[in-house]
């Protein structure tokens, strides 16, 4: 029975690692702060975790797995591209609306992990990125490759950066309303692009 809880107890220390991590930065933070923030001995958090960059690899590893079974989710429920592509990006703002923390960790502190351990989080990030760039196939099929990857990777600055100046409930906006506005932009760009490389003769 004590062995069940392992997993979970090793998953709220992450969370509340990479907290820390944000806030004092990686080198900042000593094994012994976060035994404390998180309410065990040091000898307790050694028991879960023999270093700070296992802690870490945990964090970024269920962050990336968390975010590739949303996107996955979200696809099952639309019945047209458009829709699909409108669950995924409301999905997406809903996960990052608490992930800042995670964010900041992976672009500050990936680095330190083994090669073999950022290669299986950047699988799971170029996972999310595939899924989003047949979306953007299918809402575009006259464009070429290369032009579906740059409207994705633009399709994913909105998403990435929007939590640096979007805050809920102190506009006009929600966050359901910004997502649908969000898909309306991309899906209206995707078809101003389809139309001007048409004029052009252009993929």
């Amino acid at each position: 029975m004590v062995d069940s809880l392992v997993p979970a107890r090793r998953q709220e220390i992450a969370r509340l690692a990479v907290n820390r991590f944000a806030l004092q930065g990686f080198d900042g933070t000593s094994m012994n702060d976060l035994a404390q923030h998180v309410g065990l001995s040091k000898a307790g958090i050694y028991h879960y975790f023999a270093t700070k960059e296992a802690i870490l690899f945990e964090a970024l590893l269920g962050y990336s797995e968390r975010l590739l079974s949303t996107v996955q989710h979200a696809l099952e429920g639309g019945s047209t591209p458009t829709a699909q592509l409108s669950r995924v990006i409301e999905a997406v703002l809903y996960l990052y609306r608490d992930a800042d923390a995670y964010h900041q960790a992976q672009i500050n502190d990936l680095a330190r992990l083994a090669p073999s351990q950022q290669e299986i989080i950047r699988e799971n990030e170029r996972q999310v990125v595939r899924v989003m760039e047949g979306l953007l196939q299918r809402v575009g099929p006259e464009l070429d490759a290369s032009t579906v990857k740059a409207l994705t990777m633009s399709t994913f600055g909105i998403l990435n950066w929007h939590a640096r100046w979007f805050r809920e409930g102190s506009g006009r906006l929600g966050l359901s309303e910004y997502a649908s506005l969000v898909t309306e932009f991309v899906v209206g760009g995707v078809a101003n692009v389809v139309v001007q490389r048409t004029r052009e003769g252009q993929p």
